[in-house]
């Protein structure tokens, strides 16, 4: 069973070598490789061209700069295995995430194998988030749980998302894929690209396979997309809203509203964040209290804070939630300093 490994590169010369390393250290061996040079303009396309004469499971996909999304989809239409699986070049992963995906996929006859995987920060300190047990979905209506708990979790549950929206270090079925003719939305249109690819897939797979395995290892550098602010964030993000409600829009809305909201909820919450940590540490002179309160007064957030019921969120995520709710910008920002300095 062929594994296509789909790796997007664009100015990630730092992490290459770790990246592909790792990948020549999978006990599975039955894989190919596809870099897409991204029309990088660094040494990327020499360490491509380096790899792909080292083995000759590598090949390389030159394109002019497209964005990320763009990449990936360079990389599926060049794939040919019968499953895929997405790895960004600045991250890495243990020698037997490979295994581990494959032994389920083989198992199961899943279209979907998902695990969890290991934050990695710069520091070089590591925590590890996996799904909350092993589970094999099968038909419409687990199917449909299991779409919807991608978009957020119940108020109860710890983290934002029962099972993460990323699309890094999973097998997708690239029957499915090509079926379904589903590709990567750019991420320059459509913030979380990840997430969208990942409804439009669980809408057309007829089962996942859900293993404990953490072997994806995602480090959170500064200076990736999903770390780097930008002014329009929370536009972006009510954009990702709409686009998730109206795939969730055939499903009765008592299944999935409150999960929706919950994503909402927490987007807002990391740009609030995100605007903090840029005002704090890299330009004072931003208009963080200003920016605060626009957020605040989007009737989209206001009208997912109306009934939420925040009380049953985790102890944290409640407090903030609150302020939220009561419109409270300078408590907010104070959480968010004395969480910066104390945890």
């Amino acid at each position: 069973m062929k594994i296509s490994v789909v790796i997007p590169v664009y100015c990630v010369e730092r992490y290459l070598d770790r990246c592909m390393a790792s990948l020549m250290a999978q006990t599975y061996s039955d894989w190919e490789a596809i870099l897409v040079d991204d029309g990088s303009p660094d040494r990327c396309p020499e360490l491509c061209g380096a790899w792909a004469a080292r083995d000759g499971r590598v090949r390389v996909v030159h394109r002019e700069n497209g964005g990320l999304g763009m990449a990936r989809n360079s990389g599926i239409e060049a794939a040919a295995g019968e499953y895929l699986l997405f790895l960004d070049p600045d991250d890495y992963c243990e020698p037997e995430l490979l295994s581990s995906l494959a032994v389920a996929a083989e198992d199961q006859g899943a279209d979907l194998v998902l695990g969890g995987h290991t934050l990695v920060d710069p520091k070089g300190r590591k925590r590890f988030q996996v799904p909350p047990g092993q589970r094999v979905f099968r038909g419409p209506e687990e199917m449909r749980e299991l779409l919807i708990h991608t978009v957020g979790s119940p108020p109860e549950d710890p983290l934002d998302f029962r099972y993460s929206m990323t699309v890094c270090g999973r097998l997708y079925r690239r029957s499915v894929v090509e079926a379904g003719g589903l590709r990567f939305v750019s991420e320059r249109r459509l913030i979380s690209e990840d997430l969208i690819f990942n409804l439009d897939f669980l809408e057309r797979a007829d089962s996942a396979a859900v293993i404990s395995d953490a072997s994806y290892c995602y480090c959170t550098n500064a200076g990736s997309l999903s770390k780097r602010h930008r002014a329009d964030r929370f536009e972006q993000d009510l954009n990702l809203f709409h686009a998730v409600r109206e795939r969730l829009e055939r499903y009765p809305e008592a299944e999935w509203r409150l999960c929706l909201n919950r994503l909402l909820i927490s987007r807002a919450r990391f740009d609030i964040m995100q605007e903090a940590d840029y005002h704090d540490l890299e330009d004072p002179a931003y208009p963080l209290l200003k920016k605060t309160e626009e957020i605040l007064r989007t009737p989209e957030l206001q009208d997912a804070l109306a009934d939420y019921p925040w009380r049953r969120l985790p102890r944290m995520q409640a407090v903030f939630t609150w302020c939220m709710k009561r419109r409270m910008p300078w408590a907010m920002l104070a959480l968010i300093r004395l969480k910066r300095r104390f945890l």
